[in-house]
């Protein structure tokens, strides 16, 4: 039975890959529907070419299959935004091979201090936006590096934390620097910070108050959990002192980016799958629910739409070139206030 089961499995696959249909890419017109008889299996094909992918013949059909439920839900969100629901589009991503729940517990664990506790040092902030540019993009002042990749490893908290610091390094000392993420890693362990298993941003700036960080050319990403060994090279003095929460409202948080820096933020990215452009709008999002660390660099209207432009770390071809934008001004989206902080410079 098993070898006849093989068999099955290893035609489906020799069939699939036999099909040579050309593609410009996957950002097609957004009112494309996907023919799932004649195009489901050229579009895998060209997914796995794309990202690399390698799987056993068995992982291959069930991997397939999955793909070819995400087609589905990808096609649902292009008929909601024919039928103005949303005013975000989508497309296939390197996570159109992972179901919703293997994505969210695969990528997203960001990690909230035991019992939630967020120290907010600041009062609301009371003032108005009478004074505050209408679109503010800290990439134009030479402030954000570029686009990074954390792979499979969980780390999107290093990433928040090094995004913000290295705007804050750059204001200070007039050097856009890139750090390394890895190094955070490595050695910012403790009972919240586990590596690629998740960990929290405050928790990667109160290490790096008694720790220099290395530059990412000498401490590169690899994007598995090693032995620290941050003292055998190169580092940079970046005498931190601590870090600055942001009051859980969004005009703090605009004063914030305008006046501060990039911002480092939690959210809610469990519906992030497939975002290719536009404004992200997600009304499923929980109140409180982060899962996800990333940085606000700026903010902006687009077809009459206020949103936040968010700086993520899924590479650059996710999303807008690795950019998002998240509505902004709409109760909180996706918890984008609740969390926010940046790192203080001496």
């Amino acid at each position: 039975m098993n070898s006849v089961y093989h068999l099955l499995v290893l035609l489906f696959v020799s069939t699939v890959n036999s099909v040579i249909t050309q593609f410009d890419g996957y950002h097609l017109p957004y009112d494309h529907r996907i023919n799932f008889v004649q195009e489901a299996a050229q579009y895998w094909i060209k997914f796995k070419r794309d990202y690399l992918k390698h799987y056993s013949p068995e992982e291959d059909l069930h991997r397939f299959n999955v793909f070819k439920n995400n087609l589905i839900r990808i096609n649902d969100f292009r008929n909601k935004f024919e039928n103005g629901l949303i005013n975000f589009h989508v497309s296939i991503t390197e996570f159109s091979d992972l179901t919703k729940e293997e994505f969210i517990n695969n990528h997203l664990k960001l990690k909230l201090p035991q019992g939630n506790k967020f120290k907010r040092d600041l009062p609301p902030n009371n003032r108005t936006t009478r004074h505050i540019p209408e679109f503010f993009d800290w990439r134009s002042h030479g402030a954000v590096t570029a686009i990074k990749h954390q792979g499979a490893c969980a780390s999107c908290w290093a990433f928040s934390a090094v995004g913000s610091l290295e705007t804050q390094y750059f204001l200070k000392h007039g050097q856009l620097l890139s750090f390394s993420e890895q190094n955070l890693i490595d050695c910012s362990v403790d009972t919240v910070n586990n590596g690629c298993n998740g960990g929290w941003m405050a928790n990667a700036f109160q290490y790096l108050t008694n720790h220099g960080i290395s530059p990412l050319i000498d401490y590169p990403y690899i994007g598995i959990q090693q032995a620290c060994h941050f003292e055998t090279i190169k580092s940079v003095p970046i005498s931190l002192r601590g870090f600055q929460t942001i009051p859980a409202d969004e005009l703090s948080l605009l004063h914030s980016v305008v006046t501060i820096g990039t911002i480092s933020a939690a959210i809610d990215a469990s519906n992030l799958q497939f975002y290719a452009g536009g404004v992200f709008r997600d009304d499923e999002c929980l109140p409180g629910r982060v899962n996800h660390g990333v940085v606000i660099v700026g903010y902006g209207i687009e077809s009459g739409r206020e949103y936040w432009l968010i700086k993520n770390s899924w590479g650059a071809s996710w999303g807008e070139n690795g950019y998002f934008k998240l509505i902004r001004n709409r109760a909180n989206q996706c918890n984008i206030a609740s969390y926010a902080m940046y790192p203080i410079l001496h």
